[in-house]
């Protein structure tokens, strides 16, 4: 399946979910003759800038999805927010959102097509082909936004081991591509805070029920292990649980069993609710945590849960995410589109790469845009972010701060307030 969507500045009508059309506008324009008048007015024919292209690779419809169905409307509603206030310094933007299925091949045909669109931004949202593309979208030179969990395109630094990256190209836990500018919360942060969480809520032995899909799931398991047992928690190990599973009665009989008390559930929002409802019918009574990209889809309807976000809240009044909201309910994405953080994630890094590109002169190029991104010094985008400062000639840090949820009698509330976060270590 292959996705086309873009929008012109001021025109484009808001695709509905998961059945995309394209729209696009003409720069040319007629006004009749007022016959009545003495004189004559003559329409401004004046082209706009030229516009910009983004090529957006995301999983929408394979296995592991995820929010996946719901990004491309997202993404859209974004480029008709951004449009409606002048696109990038007076560029339209134009997105092509292309569908990797979840498969690695699709993936690298993808960006071998994108290349000759000239885009001046990859925006990525696929775990589980990310690591088999990183090598390709670091070849291009063009900048890499959006948010995932491979070290090999995002980075990351592991604090519970004190273990860093390694910018040799046989590492087993490679750097961020050059060319890559993370904003979400990175590898090592993104399972270390779940073990904070569990501590926070007076847990004492865990579990990480993981995608066995992808490898970035299970490899998850040992950071997660050394966390918990360094803040006192007893360790269940890993169980690695397949999305499509028709139930997890069997693995919810063993952590009844083995005594667990909070079960980390690294799987999608789907196979995350049906993990939770299962456990229950077998008289689970602990905890469950849903954290990341899996806060998404029938968990956030379902039993108690509490975890940590590599995107935004979205549910509180902050003015940022004001204007989030009012940006989708206005271009008619549903709640179920954009409550989740992989479509908040997604608009932090459009709002950061918009930011970068405020002076993109008359003739962009992706040359020019990946030295823009180096504009960004200290900025949090109003909160929506953790401090960001990109610099010439150094790799992104990585992204060590995440925010807390709780959901309880199905509100969510961020236990620190507002916008703020937490990182490990702490700021």
């Amino acid at each position: 399946m292959k996705i086309r969507t873009f929008s012109r500045l001021g025109f484009c009508a808001v695709a509905a979910i998961m059945v995309l059309s394209a729209c696009g506008s003409s720069s040319d324009s007629t006004v009749a003759p007022d016959e009545s008048a003495t004189e004559t007015t003559v329409a401004d024919t004046t082209p706009p800038k030229s516009s910009v292209t983004v090529v957006a690779i995301v999983n929408v419809t394979g296995i592991g999805a995820g929010s996946g169905p719901f990004i491309p409307a997202v993404i859209d509603a974004w480029v008709t927010f951004i449009n409606s206030k002048g696109g990038l310094n007076g560029h339209p933007v134009e997105v092509d959102v292309q569908d990797t299925k979840g498969d690695a091949a699709v993936s690298q045909s993808i960006i071998e097509a994108g290349i000759a669109k000239n885009p001046v931004l990859w925006l990525l949202d696929d775990p589980f082909t990310e690591s088999a593309m990183a090598a390709s979208l670091g070849a291009t030179g063009i900048p890499v936004m959006g948010l995932g969990y491979a070290p090999a395109v995002w980075g990351g630094y592991i604090a519970s081991m004190k273990y860093p990256c390694d910018p040799t190209p046989k590492s087993a836990f490679p750097c961020a591509l050059p060319n890559a500018f993370p904003l979400s919360t990175t590898f090592g942060a993104v399972v270390e805070s779940v073990a904070f969480v569990a501590k926070d809520q007076g847990a004492t032995k865990v579990v990480f029920a993981a995608c066995a899909e992808a490898d970035s799931c299970s490899a998850a398991a040992p950071v997660f292990s050394v966390q918990a047992k360094a803040l006192g928690l007893a360790d269940a190990g890993l169980t690695k649980v397949s999305s499509s599973a028709a139930d997890y009665n069997a693995e919810c009989l063993g952590w009844i069993e083995a005594k667990v008390d909070f079960i980390n559930m690294g799987v999608d929002g789907f196979a995350a609710g049906k993990i939770m409802t299962n456990c229950l019918e077998q008289g689970y009574k602990g905890l469950f945590s849903a954290s990341q990209g899996s806060v998404a889809g029938s968990i956030l309807t379902g039993p108690d849960i509490v975890g940590a976000l590599n995107g935004f809240p979205w549910w509180v009044d902050d003015a940022p995410v004001v204007e989030y909201r009012a940006a989708m309910e206005a271009a008619g994405v549903a709640k179920e589109g954009y409550e989740n953080p992989t479509a908040t994630g997604m608009w932090a890094a459009m709002q950061m790469f918009a930011k970068a590109q405020s002076a993109m002169s008359d003739t962009p190029t992706a040359a020019e845009a990946l030295a823009n991104m180096y504009t960004i010094t200290a900025e949090t985008l109003g909160g929506l972010v953790s401090p960001t400062t990109w610099t010439l000639g150094e790799l992104a840090p990585a992204r060590a701060c995440w925010w807390n949820y709780t959901l309880k009698a199905g509100v969510l509330v961020n236990p620190l307030g507002g916008l703020a976060h937490q990182c490990n270590p702490a700021e």
